[in-house]
């Protein structure tokens, strides 16, 4: 196996011990430290595509359109109905909708969460589309 492999393995099967780790039943402001130190080590520091108004094509993005992008399997694994972490089910339209300023996506907090705050590490280009033009466009069912 070579050096980058084993490296590339040692990564992943640490992100997985990480998240399950940290899939308690806390705030995620008690661990925001830890959280951006270990953002830092593997690299999530990395700007994000910077997203405009003008790419979200989409005129009325549904809610599914979150769990396409990845959030079910980034973010359900601590926020779901049965593990809701600080409070907060993202499988959920009430709670998710709860969590953002609808037409004003750079005001709200869950946008604000998956960009610089805790949950940064966990982000992705396609989650931050997603969650950008869904609380821009209207915050559907």
């Amino acid at each position: 196996m070579t050096s980058l492999k084993k490296r590339s393995m040692f990564l992943f099967l640490f992100c997985i011990l990480l998240v399950s780790a940290y899939c308690k039943n806390e705030k995620s402001s008690d661990k925001e430290g830890i959280l951006q130190y270990y953002a830092l080590l593997l690299g999530s520091s990395a700007p994000l595509t910077n997203i405009t108004d003008a790419d979200c094509t989409d005129p009325a993005p549904a809610f599914a359109t979150l769990a396409q992008a990845g959030t079910t399997a980034s973010c359900s694994n601590c926020h779901n109905a049965g593990n809701a972490n600080a409070g907060f089910d993202i499988t959920s339209f009430n709670s998710t909708l709860n969590r953002v300023t609808v037409g004003n996506p750079r005001g709200s907090l869950l946008f604000n969460k998956i960009n610089s705050g805790s949950m940064r590490i966990y982000n992705n280009n396609s989650i931050n589309k997603a969650i950008y033009c869904w609380t821009l466009k209207g915050g559907n069912p």
